[in-house]
């Protein structure tokens, strides 16, 4: 009972303070800081116009020149990328600036990069359709799957054929992953489950 009177006390006396003023409410937090102003900039150091011209240095002669270009372009997300690495896996004459567009996209995902990355399946150069097939391998996108094995496992060049073997097994063991993977989610939820009902 004294407790109970104790707090009855504490609670009445806490209720005077407040009216009066002496007992105050916690304050709210301070609001962040504002972004800084870098933050609230563009992403490319130049402007638009100046994008264009870094456009027109996709034609340059120099296959350097040309593929500098390209990581700018992809670098500032220019929606010009994209095509532009597309068109340049299909017509560009350097075989080197091919190969550096499809290690570009292997680390990337989606479907659009994995159609460019597929034309480097039919390049003239061996050494570039080693690339796509390695991309694709880096990619994991079990779609492709068909694709080479109705092309470049009877590719001429042995190196390629090789490759597309391995990507193939790397693509099923990634499936087997995912399988495994799903079916071992799916028992625990099974046995989750199982536990609930018991416990009603």
């Amino acid at each position: 009972m004294k407790a109970f009177a104790a707090l009855a006390f504490a609670a009445a006396l806490a209720v005077i303070l407040y009216q009066r003023g002496i007992l105050k409410p916690a304050a709210p937090p301070p609001p962040p800081p504002p972004p800084p102003a870098i933050l609230n900039e563009p992403a490319p150091v130049i402007d638009q116009a100046e994008l264009q011209k870094v456009l027109n240095s996709a034609q340059d002669p120099d296959a350097n020149v040309r593929w500098q270009a390209v990581l700018f372009l992809d670098k500032v997300q220019s929606p010009q990328a994209m095509p532009l690495m597309r068109q340049m896996l299909q017509r560009d004459m350097d075989a080197q600036l091919r190969i550096n567009i499809l290690n570009l996209l292997s680390a990337r995902k989606g479907p659009d990069v994995v159609q460019a990355v597929l034309l480097g399946t039919k390049d003239m150069e061996p050494e570039v359709r080693l690339a796509a097939l390695q991309a694709l391998e880096k990619i994991g996108d079990f779609s492709v799957a068909s694709d080479i094995a109705n092309g470049p496992i009877r590719d001429q060049d042995e190196r390629v054929r090789e490759q597309a073997m391995k990507t193939l097994n790397t693509l099923q063991d990634m499936k087997q992953k995912e399988i495994d993977a799903a079916r071992q989610r799916y028992e625990a939820e099974k046995e989750a489950a199982a536990a609930a009902a018991q416990k009603h």
